[in-house]
């Protein structure tokens, strides 16, 4: 008789445990990389939408004729910037922080968010500079959260920059 050397089931049950632990490991790993993925994504869209904001800001203050002062609220973090513009069409301009949006209202124009909603603006302050025989002006500072739901990426972003209005 010849000695036949076969796989033993116990053989095919370690073969597959050992199958089994490498399957869930490589599982793991996967989907720590489709987290890690998602939140650099949502964070660089947080940033981006942060470099937007400061621009347009920016650039409409830097074209307004001057500050309605009366129409503004100041040092305060919900704060209201209310600019006169050269085209009546888009005067008075006011930026204004409701419901964690920064809203932007041209002239006779309904008011629109400059972001989407992946971002909570927390605070936004103006602050008035004015100096005599000089352009007035306006040093804003904000704060922008990310989304609550991104695990582990409580961050927040500060927008500070000081503009100085045409003249």
């Amino acid at each position: 008789m010849k000695n036949v050397k076969a796989t033993t089931l116990v053989e095919i049950m370690v073969y597959f445990a050992i199958f089994g632990i490498f399957m869930a490991a490589a599982m793991s790993f996967a989907l720590q990389i489709g987290t890690i993925s998602d939140i650099s994504s949502r964070l660089y869209e947080v940033q981006t939408q942060t470099s937007f904001l400061e621009e347009k800001m920016k650039t409409t203050i830097q074209s307004a004729d001057s500050v309605n002062v009366a129409g503004s609220t100041f040092d305060s973090d919900a704060g209201v910037l209310s600019l006169v513009m050269t085209d009546a069409g888009v005067s008075p301009t006011v930026f204004s922080l409701l419901n964690g949006d920064i809203l932007m209202k041209e002239g006779a124009a309904d008011a629109s968010a400059l972001h989407s909603s992946t971002i909570e603006v927390t605070s936004l302050r103006f602050h008035r500079i004015s100096y005599a025989q000089t352009p007035d002006q306006i040093q804003v500072d904000a704060v922008i959260a990310t989304p609550s739901d991104l695990a582990n990426s409580d961050k927040t972003f500060s927008l500070h920059f000081t503009v100085s209005l045409r003249q």
